[in-house]
Order: structure tokens, then sequence, then C-alpha cells
């Protein structure tokens, strides 16, 4: 087991590696958006000059013969504006600057050697102007953790309970009004969800919940805990109907085994061989299935993050993800974010088969 986690650790490390190359060569391969104000795009790209990102000339503008050159630049360089910058004199400095973007592939030595040797993942361009991308996402870490957490909170009891009633109940009328449930639940997406109950219980029941997440900084914990309640209402619900219908299909399935058959004729009532044995085995493939869930979870969040105003990781990629208005920086920083949560729960999902059957030996030598 300690070998297979070794090597899956290892794989997760070259998966992410090759990830964050092919997500930093296509952004790279992009036009270039710097800061619109003069002063923060000089702050900027004086940055990435020092970065090794760009390279920098300047031109006195009191030299007429280095304004005429300055000025040709501007107008004649077919990169300008993409991958050449020009700026201005800053407050009551004398120089004018052009910037240069370097190669790709040295671009790229240079950002692998400052993540690792100083964790600088660049600075924001227009989400947050010249601030360290990685703190923008860190900053908003918390909030999408505690979301996600609350939701899993909510849905697995609700999943569980539901999934074992259908099952103990198959091909009754109270199955049957369940699965018409589960199917109008999975076909309605979270967004249809969080719409109404936004209009139920903020409009329709005079501010009974907020209609937008609280102020953090600003409000109580009690605020913010009932800010919680509609998005987590509206991602659970989705994810509760899905649960049952799985939890519904293995039970149903093991209910029907030999072993389950055997333990009644051994004496067992029916509720105990439910309890004892049917449970348990159907947890085996459901287990992982939870586990993944986490990070569907985290992915699904976007939009519910954007709508209702949670100032979490899914709003804040979205809004370095806008139209002419792209942040490369964070969406790097994101990208590293959302691949290590999705890679570290494979490796989970892949060590609770060998936690729950003791059978199952990940990695073992046949």
């Amino acid at each position: 087991m300690t070998k297979y986690i070794i090597q899956r650790v290892i794989w997760i490390f070259i998966i992410l590696f090759t990830t964050l190359t092919i997500t930093f060569m296509l952004l790279k391969l992009a036009p270039e958006y710097p800061p619109t104000k003069n002063e923060e795009k000089d702050t900027w790209l004086e940055k990435q000059v020092s970065d090794g990102y760009y390279v920098s000339e300047y031109y006195d503008k009191n030299d007429p013969e280095e304004v005429a050159i300055f000025n040709e630049i501007r107008t004649t360089n077919p990169g300008i504006n993409e991958t050449v910058f020009v700026v201005e004199p800053v407050r009551d400095s004398n120089v004018l600057k052009v910037f240069y973007r370097v190669p790709i592939p040295e671009q790229y030595i240079r950002w692998l050697d400052n993540i690792i040797t100083d964790w600088d993942w660049g600075t924001s361009t227009k989400v947050r102007v010249n601030y360290p991308a990685f703190k923008i996402i860190a900053e908003r870490m918390p909030i999408t953790f505690y979301l996600n957490i609350a939701t899993l909170l909510f849905y697995l009891p609700f999943g569980f309970a539901f999934g074992i009633i259908a099952a103990l109940k198959k091909d009754t009328i109270v199955d049957n009004i369940m699965q018409i449930v589960i199917m109008v639940f999975l076909s309605v997406p979270s967004l249809v969800f969080i719409l109404l109950l936004i209009v139920i219980f903020s409009y329709k029941m005079d501010g009974f919940l907020p209609s937008r997440f609280p102020l953090v900084a600003l409000q109580s914990f009690w605020e913010i805990a009932q800010g919680f309640v509609i998005p987590v209402i509206a991602a659970g619900l989705p994810s509760i109907a899905g649960l049952t219908r799985l939890l519904r299909a293995e039970l149903s399935e093991v209910l029907t085994s030999e072993f389950v058959l055997l333990a009644k004729t051994k004496g067992l009532s029916h509720t105990q061989a439910v309890l004892r044995h049917a449970i348990r085995n159907s947890l085996v493939p459901m287990v992982p299935i939870i586990i993944s869930s986490f990070a569907a979870l985290l992915g699904g969040s976007f939009i519910l993050e954007k709508v209702y105003g949670i100032p979490g990781v899914g709003r804040v990629t979205l809004q370095a993800l806008a139209t002419g208005n792209y942040d490369y920086n964070v969406i790097m920083a994101s990208s590293a974010f959302y691949g290590v949560i999705g890679l570290v729960t494979v490796l989970i999902v892949d060590l609770t088969y060998g936690i729950i059957d003791p059978q199952i030996r990940m990695g073992a030598k046949k």
C-alpha cells in the first residue's frame, strides 16, 4: 500500500505539472491584458521585467530623436498591445517606456523558477491590480471549502435515508413517487433552484433569508451562516437525488444476494440483515462516489458563487475569465487549486477501497 501511495503521489505531481504547463502555454499564446490605467500598467510591466517575462527600453521624452523612435514603435510595431506595450511618463518622470514580451519557452523557465524558489505566481492585472495572484485565490479558499463541506453534510444524511427507504420499498407507491422526484431534481440545474429559493425565502417571505451572500468582513457570524442556507440547499438537492438513486440501485442488488438470504436463514430478521450486512456491503462502491462528489461540488459552485455573490474561488475565476478582462495569473493560480483538489480526491477515492474492503489490495503483487 505504501508503494502504491508513493506512486500515486508522484503521478499527481506529473499530471499537475503537465496540466499547468499546457495551460501556461495556451494562455501565453493569447494577447496580454495588462492594467488599463497608465500607472498601474507601468507597475505591472516593471514587475514582469523583474520576473523575467519582459524586457524594457527607455526613452527620454525631452529628446526629439528618442521621441520619434518611441512614436514609430507605437504606430508601426505589429505586436503593439499584444506582446509589445508602451507606457507614457508616470507622475513627474520624463521616461517613455517600451516593454517587449520575451519568447514563451524562456518565460516558462522563469515561471517555473519563480514558483519553485519564491512561490511567486505573478500579480493580478484585472481582478485586484498588482496584488499577488495566489493570495487572491488563497483568501477565497476558506469560503469555498465551507460552502462545499456544508453542502456535503447537508445532502449525505438525506441521500442515505431516502436511498435506503427507496430500496426497502422498491416497486411500491413510495418508491415510484421518490423516483419521479429524483428525476425532477436531477433534471433541474442548481441555478434554477437557487433562483427559486431566492424568490421564495428572500422576496416572498420578506427577507427571511438574504437574497445575496453577506459581506464577510462586516456582518456577524449568524448573518453569514444564514447566507449559506440558500446555496447549500440549491447545490444539495440534485446531490440528494443522485445519491438516493445510486444507493437504491446498489442496496436493491445487495438485498437479493446470497449472503443476505443466508443471514436470514440463520435467524436474522429482515431489518437485522439489512443493517448488519446489506448496507455495509452496498457502501463499498458508494464511499468513493461520495468522496469524489466533493470535487464535483467544487467545480459546480462556479455559477452559484457568481449568482449569489459568494466571494469564493469560483466567482473570482469567472471574473478572471470575463471577456476582455482576462487575468491570466489568477487563472493559473485557480487552475492549480482545482487541479490539486481533483487529483488528491482521486487518490483518496482509490485508498478508500482498501479501507472499506480489506480484500482489496491496491498495488499489491499478484
